[in-house]
C-alpha cells in the first residue's frame, strides 16, 4: 500500500512540474536548423575569369589525352617544383626573344608536362595569362612578320610554327582571344591537336 501510494504522489508531483526525462528531450529548434543547413564545401571550378584556377583542376579530365602512355606527367617536381628557375626563353611559352620577356613577367598559370624523372629536354609548357589588347595586336603583328601561320580561331587570333627537320617536333603556339594569352612551347611532346582542345576547353 506504502509503494502504491508513493507511486501516486510521484506521479502527481512530476505532473505539477512538468518534468520529462532528459534523456528523451527532442532537440531544439536551433540544433535541428544547425544540422540540416550546415555548409557544404563547393569543388573548385576548373576555369574562372577565362582562365584556368590551377593546372591540376584544368588538365584532370585531360590526362590520357596529353598522354597516353603515361610517360608524361603534369607539372613534374624537377620542372615545376619550388626554387626551380626557368629560363626566360623557352620557360613561359615562348622561344622567341621578343615574346619570352613578356610572358616572363608577372607570369599567369603555368603547367608543364614532361617525364615523371628529370631533367630532360622532352616538355611542354603553357602559359595561361590575361592580356591587353595592344600587346596583344603588337604580339600578332611580330609573329606574321615572322611568316608563322596565324588564323582566326574562338573569336581570336591563333598563330603556329613548328620544326621538324631534325626528327624531334620543336615549336610552340600562341593564341590571343577572349582577353587571353595561352603560350605554348614543346620539344617532342604533346598531342597535334594539342592547342584547338585547350580553346574548346576554355570556349567552346
Amino acid at each position: 500500500m506504502k509503494l502504491v501510494t508513493s507511486a501516486v504522489i510521484c506521479l502527481i508531483a512530476l505532473s505539477l512540474a512538468g518534468c520529462t526525462a532528459s534523456a528523451t528531450s527532442a532537440p531544439s529548434q536551433s540544433a535541428t536548423h544547425q544540422a540540416t543547413h550546415s555548409p557544404v564545401a563547393s569543388a573548385t571550378p576548373a576555369v574562372a575569369d577565362g582562365l584556368p584556377t590551377s593546372c591540376k583542376a584544368f588538365y584532370s579530365v585531360l590526362t590520357t589525352f596529353m598522354s597516353p602512355d603515361g610517360s608524361l606527367v603534369l607539372n613534374p617536381a624537377w620542372k615545376s617544383g619550388p626554387g626551380v628557375v626557368r629560363a626566360e626563353v623557352g620557360g613561359y611559352g615562348s622561344y622567341d626573344p621578343t615574346l619570352a620577356p613578356l610572358l616572363a613577367h608577372n607570369p599567369g598559370v603555368i603547367c608543364d608536362w614532361a617525364p615523371s624523372a628529370g631533367p630532360s629536354d622532352t616538355f611542354l609548357t603553357t602559359q595561361f595569362r590575361h592580356v591587353d589588347d595592344t600587346t596583344a595586336q603588337t604580339a600578332i603583328a611580330h609573329l606574321e612578320q615572322l611568316n608563322w601561320g596565324c588564323s582566326p580561331v574562338y573569336d581570336g587570333m591563333w598563330c603556329l610554327t613548328d620544326d621538324s627537320h631534325t626528327g624531334r617536333s620543336i615549336g610552340e603556339s600562341q593564341y590571343f582571344g577572349h582577353g587571353d594569352w595561352i603560350a605554348s612551347d614543346w620539344n617532342n611532346a604533346g598531342p597535334e591537336t594539342y592547342t584547338p582542345r585547350l580553346l574548346q576547353s576554355l570556349f567552346g
